[in-house]
């Protein structure tokens, strides 16, 4: 094999109609690494691993796998040239085992007639432990944790002799022990001879794993870099051709002055259908100027969170005050009507309106604030310019404002959301997951706005599942698990690794 190439990508370019979403493409991929691909959303990224995948045909250009040029006409060409896509979304069956989600399918057969259970046990048991994955193959997965899952959809692609593994957004849903987990995995894999294209915007995750990476901005592919020579700051800037700012908060809540408590909750509890705690007990307060971060695997409260505090679950039991006024009954126009606004983690069923315009949808909670209503009419012209201007402030890509916001990616609707709530300027902002699905300046853009707010003496309520995030912008954190806030640290007591065991139910450490 020349030049030691696994995989030769020239001039890739691919047209969806008359839209472009890769231009020129040119990357080399050697046996044995771990090679990053990074880029905003809408850079193409996806396009290009689906064409390697065989999900999507190139229009032009040439794809090269072990010296030779490859026709990746669909997926099963692309597994039967050792090529396998761990997607970020997994596709498993909960009541089955590991052995038998990996072999779904496929099964392997005993005289052409039965699954042969024992065979597909003994050989996923026998993969397992070549590659040190610390799972027992006869589980089911419904007792497996995200990061075991993933471990099992690697397993798949490993099962049917993948040499070029590709990881879609590997880390995204995992904690930071897990994503630690999941980068031994990748050495591991990596020493063991496969090859790893890896799609990550975490930019600490592209220095701690990578030995080189690809930025590909607009369709193109920018420039490659051998990681230990390169900043994140330089990676940042290639991404979005300008400089980033990866900063957030300075300090923490000990070197800065804040004002009343805006949002008090004492002893809030949900119960669900089947008598379940989702929100045990919790008590927390935030006060005028400061960033309260809340830290948590997904699924252990914040949603039920988020969603009693702007009105959209009904608590149990507990008290919910807002500027010292009871709203733990009030509707959710009513508590809007006293100075609440609210970010939804589900931009599409809880945000938007998905068959309303960009111009309605912008709109909706700014007609008085935004003078968009005279005589009790909407003032079509005056609603169409005020949402041309928060397309144009926040970047909202693919969108007029008589656009259905349906038809926008999920980044771009979550810059509609944002707009709309920012601009009503609330005295409290719960903000749940803001710069999920947002690219680095997009992410850099919302997280200045935040901040800003709280510099104008707004309280902030920041749920996010992305650690950097929650560790950049807050001045206290909390950590739920299993709908209990189990602990609140100041920022400068904070670490990543304080916050992974007790996100994982471990009890804080006393120093």
């Amino acid at each position: 094999m020349s030049d030691n190439i696994m995989l030769r990508l020239a001039g890739i370019r691919k047209n969806f109609g008359e839209k472009v979403a890769l231009h020129h493409v040119d990357i080399d991929v050697r046996c044995g690494e771990v090679h990053v691909i990074c880029g905003e959303n809408g850079a193409g990224k996806s396009t290009l691993m689906n064409i390697l995948a065989g999900i999507h045909s190139p229009t032009a250009g040439t794809i090269t796998l072990k010296g030779k040029e490859a026709k990746i006409t669909d997926p099963i060409a692309a597994s039967a040239l050792g090529i396998g896509m761990v997607h970020q979304h997994f596709a498993l069956v909960p009541s089955m085992t590991i052995a038998e989600n990996v072999f779904l399918g496929r099964h392997l057969r005993r005289w052409g007639l039965f699954s042969d259970k024992p065979a597909m046990l003994s050989f996923t048991q026998r993969l397992i432990d070549k590659f040190n994955f610390r799972l027992d193959a006869a589980a089911p997965i419904r007792g497996l944790s995200v990061g075991q899952r993933q471990r099992v959809e690697i397993l798949k692609a490993l099962a049917f002799d993948a040499e070029l593994l590709i990881l879609d957004e590997p880390t995204a849903v995992l904690t930071p022990p897990e994503v630690d987990d999941l980068l031994q995995v990748i050495n591991g894999l990596r020493k063991s001879g496969k090859t790893i294209l890896f799609i990550t915007h975490k930019l600490h995750e592209v220095k701690a794993v990578s030995d080189r990476v690809t930025i590909i901005r607009h369709g193109r592919s920018v420039t490659t870099y051998d990681t230990a020579g390169v900043s994140e700051t330089q990676i940042a800037r290639d991404m979005v051709g300008r400089e980033v700012f990866l900063t957030g908060r300075k300090s923490g809540s000990g070197e800065r002055s804040f004002g009343e408590t805006i949002l008090d909750l004492a002893d809030v509890s949900i119960i669900n259908s089947v008598n379940k705690y989702v929100l045990d007990r919790v008590s927390l307060n935030v006060r005028a100027g400061e960033v309260v971060g809340i830290a948590g695997v997904d699924g252990n409260g914040q949603t039920e969170l988020s969603e009693a505090i702007a009105g959209l679950m009904a608590v149990q039991a507990g008290k919910i005050c807002l500027q010292n006024k009871d709203i733990t009954a009030a509707s959710v126009g009513e508590r809007q009507v006293a100075g609440l606004g609210f970010i939804p983690e589900d931009r599409l069923d809880r945000g938007l309106g998905a068959t309303m315009s960009v111009a309605e949808n912008v709109s909706a909670t700014n007609y008085v604030r935004a003078g968009l209503v005279k005589y009790g009419f909407v003032r079509s012209g005056r609603q169409n310019a005020f949402a041309a201007e928060k397309i144009k402030q926040f970047d909202v890509r693919g969108g007029r404002p008589d656009t259905p916001v349906g038809w926008l990616s999920g980044g771009n609707m979550q810059k509609i959301v944002i707009a709309r709530e920012l601009e009503r300027d609330p005295v409290l902002l719960v903000v749940s997951q803001p710069t999920r699905g947002l690219d680095i300046g997009a992410a850099e853009f919302v997280h200045a706005r935040i901040l800003a707010a709280a510099d104008r003496g707004r309280a902030i309520l920041l749920i996010s599942s992305e650690l950097s995030e929650i560790l950049a912008l807050s001045d206290r954190i909390g950590v739920m698990y299993s709908g209990r806030l189990v602990a609140v640290l100041d920022r400068k007591d904070a670490t990543e690794e304080t916050i992974g065991r007790l996100m994982n139910g471990g009890e804080r450490q006393v120093a």
